[in-house]
């Protein structure tokens, strides 16, 4: 038998003894159901017996019914347990039973075993995609196992993030406070826009982040600016650009980072693009600007069309990066939200597809303890207002991004519009030449915290962002 042979006839791994331990324990003392359940589901259990049992004693559990042998032996009836009567295997249960405190350790193991599963099973999958006697597109298949096997590490983690007491996470509230008092701890990841770092105490672990505008308004801009923020001052950052190449990007750092109000000319990113009415100046500026970036840990992610379960493995990729380096990967950034390739769960409903990714997003930040920021696109309705500054309600598609998010930021610029008007007035005129370079940030949304608005400078064509002073 080759290898290929022995891999697909292999047996799935299962843990068979301490699923038997588990199910016994619970029938000696019905509390250890309780303290199983916070780790095991129904579906892990690998034999379906076993699966049977354990569906009826949290039934029984969850009517206020005691889980004891005559109850057992009524439920399954005349069930098959090769040769042994459901009696006796029930009897057997008991016996190699030990005590309550054990069953947790029993159903991690058979969650562990379940998870294990599903990786035997997605690879199994695999090999019988790819050594068939069709040639395909490998895309289809990948992306469906990236999705099965993204499920098995987000469980994984949750594992570690799973309930603790009071007093505990006072103490660690209380810690982080003194930290913060004697200057060895931030709040929180800056934004790089202090009146908004003070207001939000900045971007904190487990935040879902909306940066949300109309085109034209700076999304990107401001993207930009947190992600060199945070990087510079934080950790690595993963910037997940599904509209833009890593190059195009590059320009507008570029452009950012070497950009002096003192100078006589601003680079724009444009002109980078063009590259030909360059002067010398303006490339010795950027080669600094390069060297700069050199020491920034901004991790590009330039495929278009990902889905949620590849954004959140390479997210998972990053933080072994950052971590290898020891650093802490401190947020992730995705330009924008409305590119994000859906499942096929909710295919054709806009608005179920939204939720789905939203409710994914915030997920994904609570899994992996950092802010996740995502730009979103506002819609149209914007435009039939006399005052088109954005409000929660012009959040695209689904109401699920509004409820979702920790805190959403409205960006928006006034000389967009007026210099689209026909036939302005001279106030108009006057407050165009005032508002050339200003954009507005508004907190439209926060769990905890005030809703300002800041007025920041901003040159959208060399792609900087400032407080305004």
């Amino acid at each position: 038998m080759n290898a290929l042979s022995a891999s697909l006839d292999a047996t799935p791994p299962n843990a068979l003894e301490s699923e038997q331990g588990l199910l016994g324990a619970i029938l000696h003392h019905n509390d250890a159901i309780d303290r199983a359940r916070d780790f095991v589901q129904p579906d892990d259990f690998s034999d379906p017996i076993h699966r049977q049992i354990f569906v009826e004693m949290v039934a029984r559990r969850d009517a206020g019914e005691a889980i004891d042998l005559g109850l057992m032996k009524a439920v399954l009836g005349d069930a098959d347990l090769g040769g042994v009567t459901v009696g006796q295997y029930l009897v057997n249960l008991m016996h190699g039973a030990t005590t309550i405190s054990n069953a947790p350790s029993y159903a991690r193991l058979v969650a562990q075993a379940a998870r294990m599963r599903t990786v035997f099973e997605t690879s199994q999958f695999g090999i019988a995609a790819m050594t068939g006697s069709t040639v395909h597109d490998p895309a289809e298949t990948a992306g469906s196992m990236i999705e099965a096997l993204d499920a098995v590490a987000s469980a994984s983690l949750a594992d570690h993030a799973r309930r603790v007491s009071l007093g505990t996470s006072t103490a660690n509230v209380l810690a982080r406070a003194n930290q913060v008092r004697q200057g060895a701890a931030p709040n929180g990841v800056p934004y790089g826009v202090p009146r908004l770092d003070a207001a939000t105490l900045g971007m904190r672990s487990g935040q879902l982040i909306i940066l949300a505008g109309r085109p034209a308004m700076g999304k990107t801009t401001a993207g930009l600016h947190v992600a060199i923020s945070a990087a510079q001052h934080a950790g690595p950052v993963g910037f997940f650009s599904l509209e833009m190449d890593a190059d195009q990007l590059s320009e507008r750092i570029l452009a950012a980072v070497a950009y002096d109000p003192h100078a006589r000319d601003a680079i724009s990113y444009r002109a980078i693009a063009e590259a030909k009415n360059l002067s010398n100046e303006a490339m010795e500026r950027l080669i600094e600007a390069q060297r700069t970036c050199n020491g920034i840990p901004l991790w590009m992610e330039q495929q278009s069309g990902l889905t949620l379960a590849q954004i959140a493995a390479r997210a998972r990729q990053m933080r072994l990066q950052a971590e290898r380096r020891g650093q802490p990967l401190s947020a992730i950034i995705i330009d924008h939200i409305s590119l994000i390739r859906p499942s096929k769960r909710y295919s054709g409903n806009r608005v179920q597809e939204m939720t789905e990714i939203s409710s994914g997003l915030k997920g994904l930040a609570k899994d992996l303890g950092i802010p996740v920021v995502a730009l979103c696109q506002l819609n149209r309705e914007v435009e039939k207002r006399p005052d088109k500054r954005p409000m929660l309600s012009d959040l695209r598609e689904s109401g699920s991004i509004e409820q979702d998010a920790d805190v959403v930021l409205g960006l928006f610029r006034e000389s967009y519009y007026l210099e689209r008007k026909i036939d302005r007035t001279d106030e108009e005129e006057v407050r165009l030449v005032d508002s050339q370079n200003e954009l507005e940030i508004e907190i439209l949304k926060q769990r905890s915290g005030p809703t300002i608005r800041v007025t920041c400078f901003c040159d959208i064509a060399c792609n900087v962002l400032a407080e305004m002073r």
